[in-house]
């Protein structure tokens, strides 16, 4: 951020999340800077621009040279925009051929001509419409124009000079690539804003925003996902946990199982974040449905995101254990997620708009590593997760994260990644084998805040009902998968 911060009149953008990055919108007068490869948006983004300026009754003027006025007009037309209130002027013939004679456009001379000259027609049709809003699409026509560096250079600074004597917000867009940054025209913008395309492996790219600059005025620094969608580009500002208010606490949220309560000491604490961890198919997920069965029971809110199986999957499974998730569905919401088409930004922003404008109070995030996924080439997924389990921690949310660990028996099962140190509470469930049938083990290893039982029970799932038995006291070592027996025959509270 800016070390002097000035209070600078802000203009709507017309981009959702992109004010909040800015923290008000872009600075009226300014000159702003797009940067970007091509394809990563930036004409979009300036359309978002135009059209917000005429939204609110301000006369906008475009100058291109990047698309035609056919490519313009299929641009907005993807997007369900008309360009209708904003003026469009073209710097060549071949860049005016195909204009819509409804639309108000006008031709600059060839590119031939001299650069001033050029320059000196722009500065007529600014005189002439008196714009509150200017976007040069791009200035890398004017480079090419240019004779030398320092040439370019200055008619740059002509057209911001020229510009911050009509108090207009000036948007200059460049192809420049990460490896071929213009530095002159980064130094002479009040505001550089950078547009990433990040290739995956597999599945959608990603797409990040970064604010390099923004001369006296403070602004959200750091990488922020984006998406550009039908309706254009959708900003996801970076969480920031601290930006949040910590709520007041609540009651412990209890299973709806005695047992379970007793292993918890009590319940889970509100505003706790609580690590299920296990094998497949050992009952994490019911676990986590059972307290948010609990929660919507005494009228609470409650999230469900699912990344590995289905609604209706998981819809039936839980009914199959007598726990009926569809008379819930007006507290308990129930969404399927693929980690290889959304980023972490948009996940996050879910969440957020979930618990801030539908007072959501408990979150289950079905598994943790199906949200992996989605950040499996994100070097910082860690900080991320951190991030996300503190924001909801400070909203006094509850927060359930189930975790698959590699393997079914014995005591080398292994998490994909250790996730224990960021959870307030962590249960554990294995398998154990005893009498020639296969039982699972449930306890608690770790309670941040309060007293917790100590000891082994066993997890019982059967059709219609869930079940917990008294401590297994006749065992030994049950949490290696191969118990030792010492005491009567049977399982003790099986």
């Amino acid at each position: 951020m800016s070390a002097t911060i000035i209070d600078t009149p802000r203009v709507q953008s017309g981009v959702p999340g992109l004010d909040e990055v800015l923290m008000g919108g872009l600075p009226r007068g300014a000159l702003m800077l797009i940067e970007g490869p091509p394809g990563s948006g930036k004409t979009t983004i300036a359309l978002q621009f135009l059209l917000q300026a005429v939204r609110q009754g301000e006369a906008s003027l475009l100058v291109s040279n990047a698309e035609a006025p056919a490519q313009l007009t299929s641009i907005a037309a993807s997007h369900g925009w008309r360009l209708d209130g904003i003026h469009t002027t073209y710097f060549t013939q071949e860049a005016a051929e195909g204009a819509d004679e409804s639309l108000d456009y006008t031709l600059f001379p060839e590119a031939e001509i001299e650069v001033g000259e050029t320059l000196q027609h722009l500065f007529s049709e600014v005189e002439r419409l008196r714009p509150t809003l200017l976007v040069l699409d791009t200035i890398s026509s004017l480079r090419i124009l240019a004779p030398t560096p320092a040439f370019h250079r200055r008619q740059l600074k002509r057209i911001r000079d020229f510009m911050a004597t009509r108090a207009c917000t000036t948007i200059f867009l460049d192809e420049a690539s990460l490896s071929e940054k213009d530095l002159r025209s980064q130094t002479l913008a009040d505001g550089v804003i950078e547009l990433q395309k990040v290739d995956y492996n597999f599945g959608a790219d990603r797409r990040r925003l970064r604010v390099r600059k923004l001369r006296g005025c403070r602004y959200l620094s750091g990488a922020h996902d984006f998406a550009i969608t039908t309706g254009g580009l959708i900003v996801y500002p970076r969480l920031v946990a601290q930006s949040y208010a910590s709520l007041a606490s609540a009651a412990p949220l209890q299973s709806g199982i005695p047992e379970i309560n007793a292993l918890t000491g009590g319940g889970l604490p509100s505003g706790s974040s609580t690590l299920i961890v296990g094998p497949a198919g050992a009952g994490k997920s019911t676990i986590a449905t059972l307290y948010a069965m609990a929660a919507a029971a005494r009228d609470e809110n409650v999230s469900i995101l699912l990344f590995d199986e289905s609604v209706e999957t998981y819809t039936a499974r839980s009914e199959g254990l007598g726990l009926d998730v569809s008379s819930a569905r007006e507290r308990v919401r129930i969404n399927h997620l693929d980690p290889a088409e959304l980023s972490t930004g948009q996940i996050a922003q879910l969440l957020v708009q979930q618990v801030e404008e539908d007072a959501v109070k408990v979150v289950v995030i079905d598994t943790l590593n199906g949200y992996l996924q989605s950040a499996m080439e994100e070097p910082a997924v860690l900080l991320h997760i951190r991030e996300l389990v503190s924001y909801l921690s400070r909203r006094q949310v509850v927060t359930l994260l189930t975790l698959t660990e590699h393997g079914i028996f014995g005591p080398a099962l292994t998490a994909p990644i250790d996730l224990s140190f960021l959870a307030d509470n962590v249960v554990l469930l294995r398998y154990f084998e005893s009498e020639g049938t296969i039982g699972k083990a449930l306890s608690v290893v770790k309670k941040r805040s309060g007293k917790h039982e100590q000891t082994i029970r066993e997890f019982i799932l059967q059709p219609g009902s869930i079940q917990v038995s008294q401590p297994l006291a006749n065992f030994t070592e049950v949490l290696t998968g191969t118990p030792i027996f010492s005491g009567a025959a049977g399982r003790k509270g099986a």
